[in-house]
């Protein structure tokens, strides 16, 4: 009832598939990130926030190199809508949450390095495919009312609940350079 107050039509689409991924630092090894860490990417109210926060991608299957935060892709047959969620990944070594759910867990710099105080934890990626019509507006973010459904407000959260031995497998698993 309050989706549809919102203004949101249609119903769920659900993923034909889901890849949830961690991957290492291009500059160095990561170390586990801690039980409880909250980590969030994009920004549901980045319509009226501003893009700063805005980094989910939208693309097609098969042309992944052609991702999009401000635009919602028409798909040629036979591929499929996908949305690619990579979460930041530069822990300042101390905290699990902040006020603003961000300064305690940075993205990277653009050569792949962490921010000085920061280090690298396991960065975790969602890529979730949807078999959607190839036409305009078959899809759309649910979203704040204000946010009229704008692509830039795709966003995840991410809490750590993770064992203390499960990470440290991850950790161990992409510090050694294999597939995680």
């Amino acid at each position: 009832e309050q989706s549809a107050a919102d203004g949101n039509i249609g119903r769920v689409v659900v993923p034909a598939r889901v890849n949830i991924t961690f991957r290492g630092n291009p500059r160095g090894r990561v170390v586990a990130m801690p039980r409880f860490l909250r980590v969030i990417m994009g920004d549901a109210k980045a319509g009226t926030n501003g893009l700063a926060n805005a980094r989910a991608l939208w693309t097609c299957s098969g042309f992944t190199n052609r991702g999009f935060t401000d635009k919602y892709p028409l798909c040629p047959r036979n591929s499929r809508v996908t949305r690619v969620l990579d979460f930041p990944s530069c822990w300042d070594g101390q905290n699990t949450d902040s006020a603003n759910h961000r300064t305690h867990i940075v993205f990277p710099q653009a050569d792949g390095s962490c921010p000085q105080g920061t280090r690298a934890v396991p960065q975790l990626r969602l890529t979730l495919s949807y078999n959607l019509p190839n036409q305009a507006q078959a899809f759309a973010v649910d979203s704040f009312p204000e946010q009229g459904h704008d692509p830039v407000t795709d966003h995840g959260d991410f809490v750590n609940v993770m064992t203390e031995n499960l990470m440290q497998r991850a950790v161990n698993c992409i510090n050694r350079g294999r597939r995680c």
